[in-house]
């Protein structure tokens, strides 16, 4: 089995990206193959909006996203992980699930399950509402 794990932090060791590394230990400890993908050390750009990938099957946008829909083909379960900024995900986590669209006839993390970690300061930080951003995003 795979597993996939995407660090939304924009800082290296960041609280959310420990958490991270956490959950995918008892994984790793069972056999399964981990993909842990950091966001940061990538080149993501946000959706432009152009709607080219209706009409082309793909996105137009050369960056690493293509990496990322093939790690989506690949995992048969995901967790992302996001720090909590302005009581919702990182604008680079945002910018990987706007950029989803691309692949949504694709549907490759259709019957997959997902988690999601975030990581805020305080009882009252943004943290249920970060959570609750990504697991609308799965669904």
């Amino acid at each position: 089995m795979n597993i996939l794990g995407i660090s939304g932090t924009p800082r290296e060791n960041g609280n959310s990206e420990i958490l991270l590394q956490h959950a995918l230990k008892p994984f790793e400890k069972h056999g399964w193959q981990i993909r842990h993908l950091r966001i940061r050390e990538m080149n993501v750009e946000p959706c432009q909006g152009c709607e080219e990938c209706k009409k082309l099957g793909k996105c137009k946008i050369e960056d690493d996203m293509h990496q990322i829909y093939e790690a989506f083909r690949w995992c048969d379960a995901i967790i992302l992980s996001s720090p909590v900024y302005s009581r919702n995900v990182s604008a680079q986590l945002l910018a990987l699930t706007d950029r989803h669209c691309a692949v949504r006839t694709e549907r490759p993390l259709k019957g997959k399950p997902g988690g999601a970690i975030a990581g805020g300061a305080g009882t009252c930080g943004g943290q249920t509402i970060t959570i609750m951003a990504v697991h609308n995003w799965i669904l």
